[in-house]
């Protein structure tokens, strides 16, 4: 919690102290009429004689003086500066003790912000009000005085009857602010007040949630003994425990569990006290919640367990501790990831050791089919290569697109990891889904010594002449005779390879787009925030030129649900009751284009049974697409675009999920034959300076 006022008044205070002890002495004090400089300087000296002319010449003793630019009266200057006798004679000339400045803060704020005790038993003593709130933040003393922790303070305005409960805008009453500090004796004073321990703020924390985050064990310990609830939840639902177990805190976690709380409570995108724990790798955290019976297989929307990011993270540890409790090894994920592929996507060669060791599928394929040794052969980790491989990993397993651990060394122009899979008896011969083989893509890409072995180590011979038509077709001049277009194909496929516009690129694309998504989810602390879009696509942004660079143009699109809003489509919808729920209170948009929620996909035309038989579409693919439409983490929704004409009466039904799912599942080649569409489309068909035909999309 911050109190706005804080460093306002204390800035204007101090600025105001300086230039008044600059002017001490400036007036000879003998004239009737006090002036305002001369008051303000009388009480930082405590020149009872000029404030004494003051109060019986002054027609108004209650207003504001104007000091630098901002309104204060005599009394908050003498408040802030804990001069008691000035506040003495200033209420025993009936002065009004409830007086603000102009941003709110009374006297009694002032003091209680500053802890001047006397002052504010004084004050007290007036009748002054102790629950006044301040116009900005609407903080009030107790707040203030509990924040600093005044526990002196704090206990004179309770027994004043201050409202333990009172709350300003954000919801942070006097307690949490306490609990926030770390200040636990004020925390016990308040508690001994009466003051609710489950009141929350305005994001759903109560004070025990942020004591937990702040690592204030003693507080954690009063509160628990109050009767807090230990598995009161935030508005995204993290609970207290979570967060002890996500900053590592092994102390505060152990009291929450010897509380009885729920060590398998999930927060609304379905992340456990174990799985947070896991990620960021605190293994006495892991340890006390595994003894506590937390389950090792509690997956979150994503299908991630805690093995899983431990797996991804390379915490070999704890792999061995979610191994050691029954954490099942072959567990997958949405898109199909095991804890064995996350270790060999990302290079820990002891993870993977373990893994295996636990009896690891090393041929479990992802949706698409991409095995532990694929992945590992295309992110070049050598060493888990050949740990797979000794395991008895199927060296030519190939993905639905047909391309095999040799395919993607090759195409990635990695000599030892080559070498390592044709030992390993890799099949050189095997093809991908377009009918190129390892030669031929290495071919393309110019990895010459790649070609040379693998030309080698095939049993049939090579000729030269078929060596050289493997050569880069743009080697050939492109002068005396017009290329043919399989020809000109070939071309334009090697240039745009040689450009980056190959899957790899793209899958790090996806991957950036899926950080930020929850960089955002976790700053916002919203789940409803999605990046869409081109660039989560991995291929979409504008092809601009053919080194690679894109289109200033492409942009990253942020879709943002409106909460509580459901939409439902005439004659789809089977519920009667429409299924109606409470909504949330709309929040500042921090996204580029709001969305509102379908309770259902309307009718998928390549979805539908009778065109499933006959379709091209890759059967796990489209099973892929299936899921989107059914799974929770991309909900179905509708957005503000209409038919010419028709805006305001229309919505459209986005479809932004399944063309993500679509595009993150192109090949090299498919990938690049979308961007040379999508340039066509928007550069020559539909440009200004093309044939300026509008109205069409790239996307249709």
């Amino acid at each position: 919690s911050f109190c706005p006022m804080e460093s306002l008044c204390s800035s204007v205070l101090r600025a105001a102290v300086a230039v008044l002890m600059q002017a001490v002495g400036g007036t000879d004090g003998q004239s009737s009429d006090v002036t305002d400089m001369e008051i303000m300087q009388a009480v930082v000296t405590e020149n009872e004689e000029v404030i004494n002319r003051y109060l019986q010449k002054s027609a108004n003793v209650n207003r504001l003086i104007t000091i630098l630019g901002h309104g204060l009266s005599p009394l908050h200057l003498a408040c802030r500066l804990g001069k008691q006798r000035v506040l003495d004679l200033f209420v025993a000339a009936h002065v009004d003790v409830n007086l603000q400045n102009a941003n709110g803060c009374s006297l009694l704020y002032m003091a209680s912000l500053h802890g001047r005790e006397q002052i504010v038993d004084s004050l007290i003593k007036a009748q002054a009000d102790v629950n006044l709130q301040e116009n900005v933040a609407g903080t009030f003393p107790l707040f203030v005085a509990a924040q600093e922790g005044y526990k002196t303070v704090v206990d004179l305005l309770i027994k004043a009857q201050a409202d333990v409960n009172l709350q300003p805008s954000n919801g942070e009453t006097a307690l949490y602010s306490a609990s926030e500090h770390g200040h636990y004796r004020v925390v016990d004073s308040l508690i001994e007040a009466q003051a609710d321990v489950n009141l929350q703020q305005a994001d759903g924390c109560p004070p025990l949630f942020i004591a937990s985050q702040n690592g204030h064990q003693r507080v954690v310990d009063s509160l628990i003994n109050a009767g807090a609830d230990v598995n009161l939840q935030g508005s995204i639902g993290e609970s207290s425990l979570y967060i002890a177990s996500q900053n590592g805190d092994c102390r505060i976690v152990d009291s929450f569990i010897k509380a009885q709380a729920d060590v398998n409570i999930q927060r609304r995108t379905g992340e456990s006290s174990l799985l947070i724990a896991s990620q960021n790798g605190h293994q006495a955290v892991i340890d006390s919640l595994v003894k506590a019976q937390a389950d090792v297989n509690l997956q979150r929307s994503t299908g991630d367990s805690p093995l899983i990011v431990a797996a991804s993270r390379g915490h070999q540890q704890i792999v061995d501790s979610l191994i050691k409790a029954g954490a099942d090894v072959n567990l997958q994920q949405n898109q199909g990831g095991s804890p064995l592929f996350a270790a060999s996507q990302n290079g820990h060669q002891k993870v993977v050791a373990s893994l295996i060791k636990a009896q690891a599928d090393v041929n479990l394929q992802r949706d698409m089919g991409e095995s532990p040794l694929f992945i590992a052969s295309q992110t070049g980790h050598q060493q888990i290569v050949e740990s797979l491989i000794r395991a008895q990993a199927d060296v030519s397993l190939q993905r639905h697109t047909g391309e095999s651990p040799l395919y993607i060394a090759s195409q990635n122009g990695d000599l030892a990891m080559v070498d390592s899979l044709i030992e390993a008896q890799a099949d050189v011969n095997l093809q991908q889904n377009q009918g190129g083989s390892p030669l031929y893509i290495a071919s393309q890409l110019g990895h010459q010594e790649v070609v040379a072995r693998s030309s080698k180590r095939k049993q049939t011979s090579i000729s030269n002449e078929t060596l050289d038509s493997l050569q880069f077709t743009s080697h050939r001049k492109m002068g005396a005779a017009v290329l043919n277009d399989p020809e000109l194909s070939e071309d334009l496929h090697s240039a745009m390879t040689k450009s980056g516009f190959v899957e790899s690129r793209a899958a790090l694309q996806i991957a950036a787009a899926d950080t930020l998504q929850e960089i955002m989810r976790e700053r916002v602390g919203d789940s409803d925030i999605f990046v869409v879009g081109s660039y989560s696509e991995g291929w979409g942004n504008s092809l601009k030129t053919l080194d690679g660079r894109t289109d200033i143009e492409s942009d990253i699109d942020v879709m943002k649900l409106i909460p509580g809003r459901l939409y439902h489509p005439r004659g789809l919808c089977d519920f009667e009751t429409r299924h109606s729920t409470e909504g949330s209170a709309l929040k500042p948009a921090t996204d580029d284009v709001s969305a509102s929620r379908l309770c259902c996909y309307p009718p998928i035309a390549p979805l539908q049974p009778e065109r499933l038989e006959s379709s091209n579409i890759p059967k796990p693919l489209l099973e892929a697409l299936h899921r989107v439409t059914t799974s929770d983490s991309t909900p179905c929704h509708v957005v503000h675009a209409a038919s010419p004409g028709r805006g305001g009466q229309e919505l459209r039904v986005s479809t932004s999920f399944l063309e993500k799912r679509m595009l993150r599942s192109l090949t090299t080649l498919q990938g690049q034959l979308f961007v040379t569409l999508k340039y066509l489309v928007k550069k020559v068909i539909c440009s200004k300076d093309g044939f300026n035909q509008q109205g069409l999309k790239s996307y249709h």
